[in-house]
């Protein structure tokens, strides 16, 4: 994740710049994830359920507009690329971070939260040879944990191999340009929402377990939030539209946002909430894509190395914010004077693993990065999450 999208010689600062910013939304929420009342691998002794109306929102849209994204790049990535090429790209900036994370990022999480429930005892030396037990988490030591989204970025990828052929066809440009025109008329864009919102109601009784073999919802959804970022970036016709209909998108995604925090599940009946909610995640999405293409139009100065260091900063934050907030909770401070503390430390503490990586070879492709050598050129935006 070390180079700027573009799209056939275009580049796409916006796209960009909401990718560096979804990566410290996703920073601050699993910061805020310490201290309120959900289940997570380290717990403040004091919670903070103020935090829970704008983290509950978060929760909706911060990973599905990485995968948005994602699903935008890899349109742009294969007007450069044969299918060959994508495939050995995807497999190098996506599959070696993630086994390289399971066995190296992810195990000091495992066993900070081992010993924070007193489910352990001993060095760190001690606990890693349990990894290679490959019982998987929580039975076990052997986990993605928030590599998740690589996983399933991955299989994606692999898997939409046979359609991104078909759409490469002379068949498949007329279909796209018919799904550009359709998609740029009156509010068209918004019925995409039906498919997300049946996903999730159709199968609200699978739990979100990010496992992949078990996890029909999420992995039906995501793949469907891949599709349609991907068909946005080969439908550039639409993006004008959602620029005109950007203040409309906003009073929808309000409204929305009204009624998920009026009347939430379960005050309100399981399915319309579900609806509800989908609507806020559609529309909320659109909001960001819409704002972003219409004022940011020109990359600024800090943007190309935020770029750079974005994919490695998700490898890392999750990891270094468990066991900072581990270290934090013996400060004799208040929960707020916590929260400010291990976000600080956390934040500088990634930023500069993620400056050191960047600056040593062998480690780069371990972390999703591109050799320093390397002319720029698409963004693997799907690399990330």
């Amino acid at each position: 994740m070390n180079a700027p999208i573009r799209s056939a010689g275009v580049h796409h600062p916006d796209l960009d710049w909401l990718r560096v910013l979804a990566i410290v939304v996703l920073h601050l929420f699993h910061t805020g994830m310490m201290f309120n009342t959900w289940e997570w691998h380290v717990k403040s002794p004091q919670a903070l359920p103020v935090l829970e109306p704008v983290m509950s929102v978060l929760h909706l849209v911060r990973m599905p507009l990485l995968m948005v994204i994602s699903g935008a790049g890899t349109a742009f990535a294969l007007r450069r690329r044969t299918l060959g090429a994508f495939a050995k790209d995807r497999t190098k900036r996506l599959l070696l971070p993630l086994v390289f994370g399971m066995f190296v990022v992810v195990p000091p999480q495992i066993y900070v939260e081992r010993l924070f429930r007193g489910q352990f005892e001993g060095s760190y030396a001690a606990f890693y040879p349990t990894v290679f037990g490959f019982v998987p988490y929580p039975a076990g030591s052997f986990s993605w944990h928030h590599l998740w989204f690589v996983a399933y970025l991955f299989v994606y990828c692999l898997l939409a191999l046979p359609l991104f052929a078909a759409l490469r066809t002379e068949r498949g440009e007329r279909f796209l340009a018919r799904v550009d025109a359709w998609l740029s008329r009156g509010v068209n864009v918004l019925w995409l929402v039906v498919p997300l919102a049946l996903t999730r109601v159709l199968l609200r009784d699978f739990p979100e377990t990010h496992a992949l073999f078990d996890d029909p919802r999420t992995f039906l959804l995501y793949g469907l939030l891949f599709l349609y970022g991907h068909l946005l970036g080969r439908c550039p016709g639409v993006w004008n539209r959602l620029v005109t209909l950007r203040h409309g998108l906003l009073a929808l995604f309000l409204a929305a946002l009204v009624v998920e925090w009026v009347w939430p599940w379960p005050v309100m009946p399981v399915v319309p909430a579900i609806v509800g909610g989908t609507v806020l995640i559609w529309s909320g999405l659109l909001v960001a894509l819409a704002y972003a293409r219409h004022h940011v139009r020109v990359s600024p100065a800090w943007l190309p190395h935020a770029q750079a260091l974005s994919y490695p900063f998700y490898i890392f934050h999750q990891t270094v914010i468990v066991c900072v907030g581990y270290l934090c909770l013996r400060l004799p401070v208040g929960p707020w004077a916590m929260l400010l503390a291990v976000l600080t430390v956390s934040f500088t503490v990634t930023l500069a693993l993620c400056e050191g990586v960047s600056r040593v070879a062998w480690l780069r492709p371990l972390f999703g990065m591109k050799p320093r050598s390397a002319r720029p050129g698409v963004l693997a935006p799907e690399a990330v999450g």
